[in-house]
């Protein structure tokens, strides 16, 4: 992406090949915006005095102490028996069931378990936690500003509000789950991708850090930096083959690394926790429950059971459970609560086939449900709301207490905001895709991420609006760096 950096003619001298640029560094004046814009993303913990809550925030805080409390007695040479059961010291009680990590039903991601439970202050309520990823959103949003159209005083400052105020970014980062690191998983790619000659070593390296936590962070981010990486790569072959015009030399490098570091790192933690080399170590089955509740998974078990003996026949012998994918995973007759870890590693092990079989099977009706899924998940992003309270129990677990209401006033105006920014962003971005062709690969880049995010989010799981609002806000970001960009470019060329 040689061609952008001609965007920047007033910051640079062109020389032969290119620009040598005057970078984008970790300076006082990038801190000083990273600051201010982690405080204008602070709005929702000034309005409502906590962090919005689901029932993921609770469990990744136990995972998080299940893992510490596995570490510490490691370190302090306490018993720990082959399955990951930690023994309890002379006079002190027993660790909480959850510390058995070989025989644990199903985990979420451990990094950012770790992190809930590291970051679970003040008193178990996560804010610590939200911060962080409020910090993390900002260092992105200003290296996306300062990248493409620099850092001017009053131009930043007004972007700066109108992204906090005007997009879905600060619920996201202040939403006690990981959903936040999927957009910045794609805003930071696309920096290291479309810009890192724009970046000092030390932006360079806090993006990298932030998208390869984001890929350990879910296992849905896995398939996302998958397919980022592979655009990544393809347009680096692109340039090179074909145009005959190849990007600076380390290009490639920059975009492996978040899914080389953070795909390593996963690979390392499942096998230390559970004695498996994996990506996604006790994922819970979530394929499968989103192909039982849209209805092919359902119908072929239904069909086959009798010959196949799957493992999740032999568990329901008289069929599934009824209701959709939140009763087949965590109701009351779920296979969360009915098997046995060993018959979820296996339901695990043959969900592949079980998805991929029922889909084959009902074909056309999987791609019209799915394909309308799309449409439905691109179009659904209001933030999630703030209805739970986490209290601690008896034990000192953190559980939701939905008797807490709040207005839902501000994040109705935000949805709106919302809905007006990233239609006005969309046309503008359009209409900069037809005329400036210099910009056409990284505006391509953002939309195929949010669409990919889509696809993920459908296909793994289900439409949900909090799955939307977590990417959606990258759109208005785009639009402010590179309408600053361009018009410096007008401004120093007339």
């Amino acid at each position: 992406m040689n061609e952008l950096h001609n965007l920047q003619a007033g910051n640079a001298s062109t020389q032969a090949h290119g620009v040598t640029e005057r970078k984008l560094r970790l300076d006082r004046r990038f801190l000083a915006f990273t600051l201010l814009a982690t405080i204008l993303l602070s709005w929702p913990l000034l309005a409502f005095s906590r962090p919005s809550y689901i029932q993921d925030s609770a469990a990744y805080y136990k995972g998080g102490r299940a893992a510490v409390t596995f570490v510490m007695a490691k370190v302090q040479g306490l018993d720990v028996s082959s399955d990951g059961q930690v023994a309890s010291a002379p006079g002190l009680p027993a660790p909480p069931p959850e510390h058995s990590a070989k025989k644990a039903s199903g985990v979420r991601s451990i990094t950012y378990s770790v992190a809930t439970y590291l970051l679970s202050a003040p008193a178990t309520t996560l804010i610590l936690l939200t911060i962080f990823q409020a910090l993390c959103a900002a260092i992105v949003i200003v290296a996306t500003l300062g990248a493409f159209g620099g850092l001017p005083t009053r131009r930043t400052a007004i972007s700066l509000v109108l992204i906090a105020s005007a997009t879905t970014v600060a619920p996201a980062s202040y939403l006690a789950v990981p959903d936040i690191f999927a957009g910045l998983l794609i805003g930071a790619m696309v920096l290291l991708i479309a810009a890192w000659t724009r970046l000092s070593l030390g932006i360079r390296l806090l993006c990298t850090g932030i998208a390869a936590f984001a890929v350990t962070a879910h296992a849905s981010h896995i398939p996302l930096a998958a397919g980022m990486t592979a655009l990544g790569l393809g347009w680096v072959a692109v340039k090179r083959f074909y145009f005959h015009d190849p990007l600076p030399r380390w290009t490639w490098a920059w975009v492996v690394a978040p899914l080389l570091i953070g795909g390593m790192t996963t690979v390392a933690v499942n096998r230390v926790a559970f004695g498996e080399t994996s990506l996604t170590s006790k994922r819970y089955p979530f394929a499968l429950a989103r192909s039982v509740n849209d209805g092919p998974a359902r119908w072929y078990l239904e069909k086959h059971c009798p010959e196949l003996k799957y493992t999740i026949c032999t568990l329901y012998p008289n069929g599934l459970p009824k209701g959709g994918a939140l009763e087949f995973l965590w109701g009351p007759d779920g296979i969360v609560n009915v098997a046995t870890a060993e018959q979820l590693d296996r339901i695990r092990a043959e969900e592949p086939d079980i998805v991929l079989a029922a889909a084959k099977e009902y074909s056309w009706f999987e791609v019209r449900r799915i394909s309308y899924n799309i449409i439905r998940q691109l179009v659904s992003f209001r933030p999630y709301p703030y209805e739970a309270n986490l209290v601690l129990d008896e034990s000192g677990t953190p559980q939701l207490n939905w008797s807490r209401v709040e207005s839902p006033v501000p994040l109705h105006v935000i949805s709106i905001l919302t809905a007006i920014s990233v239609a006005l962003a969309t046309l503008w971005l359009g209409w900069t895709f037809i005329k400036e062709r210099e910009l056409r690969p990284v505006i391509a880049l953002l939309f195929l991420g949010i669409l990919g995010n889509a696809v993920t989010c459908t296909v793994l799981s289900a439409v949900a609006q909090r799955y939307q609002a977590r990417v959606i806000w990258l759109i208005p970001l785009l639009a402010l760096a590179l309408y600053g960009a361009i018009r410096d470019r007008r401004a120093t060329t007339a």
